[in-house]
C-alpha cells in the first residue's frame, strides 16, 4: 500500500536546484521502501527497511545529508520507487508502483508536469529488490 504525504507529487515536478542523490543500501529482506524530498535544494534520499517506521526514518535521514526540510514523499511495501530528472536537472519527479515500470512511468509524467524537457529516469529502488 502506498501512502502520499503530500498531494500527489505536484511539488515535487517544481523546478529546482538538485543534488547529490544520497542512497541507502537495499537488502532482499527489506519489504518496504520510502523517498524523501526536499524542496529548498532537491536533495532526495531513498530507504528500504523492514517495518514502513524505519525505511521513512532512513529515507528523512538519507535526504538530511543534503538539506534539512526533507519529507517524506512516497513510502509503502512491496513497492518500487522512481526518481527522473530533466535535462537540466532544474526539474524532477518520483513515481510508486508495484512494478519498476510503472514507477518509472509515473516519475517521468511528475517530470514533465511543468513542461520539463528531456525526462530520464535517474534510480529506481524496489523493496523487496525482486520486484521486476
Amino acid at each position: 500500500m502506498k501512502t502520499r504525504l503530500v498531494p500527489y507529487f505536484a511539488a515535487v515536478a517544481l523546478a529546482v536546484a538538485t543534488t547529490g542523490l544520497p542512497t541507502a543500501a537495499m537488502a532482499d529482506d527489506d519489504t518496504f521502501i520510502a523517498a524523501a524530498y526536499s524542496k529548498h535544494n532537491g536533495s532526495v534520499g531513498f530507504a528500504a527497511a523492514t517495518s514502513e517506521a524505519d525505511a521513512k526514518s532512513k529515507a528523512i535521514s538519507e535526504c538530511e545529508k543534503g538539506a534539512s526540510d526533507c519529507q517524506v514523499m512516497i513510502s509503502g511495501s512491496q513497492m518500487c520507487i522512481s526518481l527522473a530528472r530533466s535535462a537540466d536537472e532544474k526539474s524532477l519527479g518520483l513515481g510508486g508502483s508495484n512494478t519498476r515500470a510503472g514507477s518509472q512511468d509515473e516519475a517521468m509524467k511528475e517530470c514533465a508536469v511543468d513542461g520539463a524537457k528531456g525526462c530520464n529516469i535517474h534510480d529506481t529502488y524496489c523493496a523487496p529488490s525482486s520486484l521486476k
